[in-house]
């Protein structure tokens, strides 16, 4: 059974790599009390509005993931990406339920805000799937793909405990956000995330 397990979250985590929100090393316990709270910095490769290419400049993102029971959390993420001419604000809420022990289902609402030249605040309903693999005595590797009426996602990563309830996370994510910009233009993000989740 556990080998079937690992596979199916191994399939999970590769296909976060096919497919095109961003969360930080996953709550591995739903049980109620149980809460992570995530924060950090990224390091965007490409910020794209439209066809015009904004020059990059360090991000930020926070988020939190509270146990509820039954195999189930809510989680909230905020995401903020900056760039010379503009940035993009990424807010969402999701209600998570797990599917198996290393794989989540989740749905919820993403709002989209591109304060930029012709930018305009689009909301999405969306849906997708959360997986980690445990490395043991090395690390997590972990993945998230997430696709809505509006927006597309990925991100894949791995986690590093430092302590008992603290994880240092290092990620790459590839995120679209459509209809955002006059004309139903999209704007995209992609880059490199870095930063710590500690755990209750």
């Amino acid at each position: 059974m556990k080998k079937i397990y690992a596979a199916l979250t191994a399939a999970a985590i590769m296909s976060t790599c096919l497919c095109t929100s961003a969360f930080a090393a996953p709550l591995k316990n739903y049980d109620v009390g149980k809460f992570a709270i995530d924060a950090g910095i990224t390091f965007p490769s490409s910020l794209k509005g439209g066809n015009y290419k904004m020059s990059k400049s360090d991000s930020s993102y926070y988020g939190a993931t509270v146990g509820i029971g039954k195999n189930m959390a809510l989680n909230y993420q905020w995401d903020k990406y900056k760039g010379s001419d503009g940035d993009l604000t990424a807010q969402q809420f999701n209600l998570m339920y797990k599917v198996l022990p290393n794989v989540s289902a989740y749905a919820g609402w993403l709002g989209a805000d591109a304060d930029m030249a012709f930018g305009k605040k689009k909301n999405t309903a969306h849906a997708g799937l959360q997986a980690h693999f445990d490395i043991p005595l090395l690390f997590t590797v972990w993945g998230n793909v997430g696709v809505g009426t509006k927006s597309k996602a990925y991100e894949i990563g791995i986690s590093k405990p430092l302590f008992n309830n603290i994880d240092l996370n290092l990620s790459y994510y590839d995120g679209k956000f459509e209809d955002v910009l006059d004309g139903d233009q999209e704007v995209r993000a992609k880059g490199v995330q870095m930063g710590v989740t500690v755990k209750f």
